[in-house]
């Protein structure tokens, strides 16, 4: 009797295995940096704070997270309404643009999420838009209908429902502390070259009066005039850095 040998033949391949791994794990990072993009687009984003406008509450370099759904969001041009979310309110800390920022240009806006991904957010697309892409970090002082009027740096506001000013500390829950130089006696504070007193002025539908708590900089609608709804890109919730300091707004 007559035995033939049968070979049999694997299709394993180490090359196929460690190719799939591979697909397995490019699959994993686009899924990670698509929930990633969904979540800082619409949902919650980090900042950190480039500059002292928010002193003494909060200093240059303090990360904050920011929450985007406080308010109604603009989606394809248009202002969404969602139940439940409000409009900015008096004493809230928010993000906005001023008004003579521009964004990234809407390819840019990717990939400076992508590198902001992949570093841990500690490394940022370095261009020429960098300057008009910033984010400012102040607080909200006056709302739609208030009248406003700023003395020795603190804002006087008469709401629509007064007929008298009151301070900015009597309308707001929160008594923050405001960071104002103090003058020699029998010093003239208006030869302070950042001095600055505003008279009335009326806040429009759809406007706001943002100023930061240190006075001394004047980076804000004291210069820089009201700010549209639409620049306001979030309010300030959660202050993660650094941990000695971690604080809920």
């Amino acid at each position: 009797m007559f035995f033939s040998k049968r070979y049999q033949y694997s299709h394993y391949k180490p090359g196929r295995r460690k190719n799939s791994i591979i697909l397995k794990m490019v699959k994993i990072i686009l899924v990670v940096l698509i929930l990633y993009e969904l979540i800082t687009g619409f949902m919650i984003f980090t900042i950190k704070i480039g500059s002292n406008s928010m002193e003494p509450l909060m200093q240059q370099d303090n990360k904050l997270l920011v929450f985007k759904p406080s308010y109604q969001q603009q989606i394809f041009g248009n202002r969404i309404a969602i139940p439940g979310i409000g409009q900015p309110k008096r004493g809230d800390i928010v993000i906005f643009h001023q008004n003579f920022e521009k964004n990234y240009s809407w390819y840019l806006k990717p990939v400076n999420s992508i590198i902001n991904f992949f570093t841990f957010q500690k490394k940022e697309l370095k261009t020429k838009y960098d300057y008009n892409s910033r984010v400012n970090v102040s607080r909200i002082v006056g709302v739609p209908g208030d009248t406003i009027k700023i003395k020795n740096n603190v804002a006087h506001i008469k709401s629509m429902e007064s007929d008298r000013f009151v301070t900015e500390f009597d309308l707001t829950k929160d008594k923050y502390n405001i960071n104002i130089s103090s003058f020699p006696e029998n010093w003239d504070s208006k030869n302070n070259p950042f001095y600055l007193d505003i008279d009335e002025i009326k806040i429009e539908e759809g406007y706001y009066f943002i100023m930061g708590d240190n006075r001394e900089l004047y980076f804000d609608s004291r210069t820089s005039g009201l700010v549209p709804e639409q620049n306001i890109k979030g309010k300030v919730v959660f202050r993660y850095w650094p941990l000695k300091r971690i604080n809920v707004f």
